[in-house]
């Protein structure tokens, strides 16, 4: 990393890092004045965010976040340019459903079952859900009403949560539910068979 943060010639530093030193990461990269480009979740704790905010202030760099399941998907992006387009009216409502498969014992490693690295179900997978949630509905901040995270099936793990929801309530009068685990089944090919239901005043997407 130090090699990379002295190389005048970079501009933008990639990274897949475990999350909680993800946001530790991207501090370094600002202040070597280079642009930091990170997977999800891009932060474990709120102070992470408020340091990453400071620094980004501070040194005019982009602290950049790799939301894949609606930047990546052409299904996601259509949805946006509609909702733009006003295909669905002003929109009143996200569900957004993250299931995602385990895998097989021993194929994790050890971080992903301490909680202070993976910074909880509704942290990692569910950030997830809620930049989309943000993104279609237009709101800049949320309130959190309700949320709840269990360890249902892996008592082997008491550091890991496989089951999470939680509801919101963006700024602008809109909400939200979502539901993310690590139920999705050996046999389905996909990581799991995510959903988002956007609800409109006049027709809804998913």
């Amino acid at each position: 990393l130090d090699e990379i943060l002295d190389d005048d010639e970079i501009q933008m530093v990639a990274a897949a890092a475990i999350p909680n030193l993800r946001g530790p990461i991207g501090c370094r990269v600002m202040e070597a004045g280079k642009d930091y480009f990170t997977d999800k979740c891009p932060f474990t704790t709120f102070e992470q965010l408020e340091q990453a905010q400071a620094v980004a202030g501070q040194t005019g760099r982009r602290y950049m976040v790799y939301y894949s399941e609606r930047i990546h998907t052409e299904s996601g992006m259509y949805a946006g340019e509609l909702i733009e387009q006003g295909a669905i009216g002003r929109v009143l409502h996200v569900i957004g459903l993250g299931p995602h498969r385990h895998g097989k014992p021993g194929s994790r490693p050890d971080w992903f079952y301490d909680k202070a690295q993976y910074g909880g179900i509704l942290c990692d997978i569910g950030s997830h859900q809620c930049e989309q949630f943000l993104h279609y509905t237009g709101a800049i901040d949320a309130d959190v009403t309700y949320a709840r995270v269990e360890n249902f099936n892996n008592p082997e793990h008491p550091g890991l949560e496989d089951f999470g929801e939680a509801s919101l309530v963006g700024n602008n009068g809109t909400s939200f539910y979502y539901r993310v685990d690590w139920f999705t089944p050996d046999g389905l090919r996909a990581w799991g068979d995510g959903r988002t239901i956007i609800m409109g005043t006049d027709g809804f997407i998913e």
